[in-house]
């Protein structure tokens, strides 16, 4: 699915800034570990689908570590700043933590747009 199909449909117009947002933070990731980089599902067409895909992000079931211990927060920072602080990344692979994923979740919903339209503009949080 690409933004143009989004455009199209109404009701996933306010997640428009939510996916600028997990785009530009998850942007290099998959340079370090190939199947990490942003995917979208295409048979999303209600906000349900798309909320599920977004916090369902494979990157989303690692906690990506630095070798000082600091694991990379998506809520935080975007994954290049994370990398060009760390000088060795690890990759370990924890699962969907349902914690870890309700925040997630939060974030993505305080990322949309639910008062605007489509043409209203998108800021990075």
């Amino acid at each position: 699915m690409n933004e143009e199909k989004l455009i199209n449909n109404s009701e996933l117009w306010p997640f428009l800034p939510a996916l600028a947002e997990i785009k530009h933070r998850l942007c290099g990731i998959e340079v370090e570990c190939e199947p990490l980089g942003l995917s979208l599902d295409k048979d999303v067409h209600t906000e349900e689908d798309m909320l599920f895909t977004l916090i369902s992000q494979k990157a989303f079931a690692f906690d990506i570590t630095n070798e000082n211990g600091a694991v990379w927060d998506v809520r935080l920072e975007p994954f290049a700043k994370f990398k060009a602080r760390s000088t060795k990344i690890t990759f370990p692979l924890t699962g969907y933590n349902p914690n870890k994923r309700q925040q997630i979740s939060n974030w993505v919903i305080e990322l949309c747009n639910w008062e605007g339209d489509v043409f209203t503009g998108i800021t990075r949080h």
